[in-house]
C-alpha cells in the first residue's frame, strides 16, 4: 500500500549576509535637538542681560511719595524731580537714586537755572520756582519730605540767601555712584501777591565728604 501521507522537512534556511568588519558604514546621530536647546538657552541668557540692564540704567527709580501730609493737616500734591528738575539733568547726572528721591509742589513754576559747575566741576546746579504756598508751608514740606525719601537734615536756618533772605533746609543723601550729594531747599519769604520763591540747589561732593 503506498502512504499518502505528505513529506514534511523543514523549510530552507534564508540566506545570512556576511559583514565585512572593513566596509561598516555609520549613520551620524542628529545633533539638531541638543544644539537648539543649547541656541535657546544661549538667547535666553542674553535676553534677561538686556532686560535687566535696561532695568538698572538710566533715570528709572520712581519717586516713593506722590504726596504728603504737613503740620496743620494740609496735603501737598507733589511732582517729581524728574520732571521739574530736567532742565539741569545731564548724562547720568544728577544719578537716579538721587533724582528719583526728590520732589517739589505740584504747580510749582520754574522761574530759572543756575549752572554753578559749567561741566568743569562737581555737579552742582539750581532750579528757582515760584508756588502758590506760603513760605512756611514749603519749609514744612522739605523738612518732613526729605527724611521720608531717605535724606538726612544737615542745617535748617535762616539767614542770607542768593537774591535775599530765606530758610533752607539742607540734607545729604548717599549714591550708588559713589559720591554723596546734597540739596539745599532755600525758600523766600511769601510776595504781596501770594506766591512763593524757593529753589533747589543740587550738588555732589568731593570724594571723602
Amino acid at each position: 500500500m503506498v502512504s499518502t501521507t505528505p513529506d514534511v522537512s523543514s523549510p530552507p534556511s534564508p540566506p545570512t549576509d556576511t559583514v565585512d568588519p572593513t566596509r561598516r558604514t555609520y549613520q551620524q546621530a542628529s545633533l539638531r535637538g541638543p544644539a537648539l536647546l543649547v541656541l535657546g538657552i544661549a538667547v535666553f541668557i542674553v535676553v534677561v542681560g538686556v532686560v535687566g540692564s535696561a532695568l538698572t540704567s538710566g533715570n528709572h527709580t520712581t519717586l516713593s511719595a506722590q504726596r504728603i501730609t504737613i503740620p496743620g493737616g494740609n496735603v501737598v500734591l507733589l511732582t517729581p524731580a524728574t520732571s521739574a528738575l530736567h532742565s539741569i539733568v545731564g548724562v547720568g547726572n544728577p544719578p537716579s537714586d538721587i533724582l528719583g528721591t526728590l520732589a517739589v509742589p505740584t504747580g510749582s513754576r520754574v522761574t530759572g537755572t543756575v549752572d554753578s559747575d559749567q561741566g568743569a566741576a562737581q555737579f552742582d546746579r539750581t532750579v528757582t520756582f515760584t508756588v502758590g504756598l506760603s513760605s512756611d508751608q514749603v519749609v514744612a514740606l522739605y523738612r518732613k519730605l526729605l527724611p521720608h525719601l531717605g535724606w538726612q537734615v544737615i542745617y535748617f536756618g535762616t539767614g542770607a540767601q542768593r537774591g535775599g533772605q530765606g530758610t533752607e533746609v539742607l540734607a545729604k543723601h548717599g549714591s550708588g555712584d559713589g559720591y554723596y550729594w546734597e540739596v539745599g531747599a532755600v525758600v523766600s519769604p511769601t510776595t504781596s501777591t501770594g506766591t512763593t520763591p524757593f529753589s533747589l540747589e543740587l550738588f555732589q561732593l568731593p570724594d571723602g565728604n
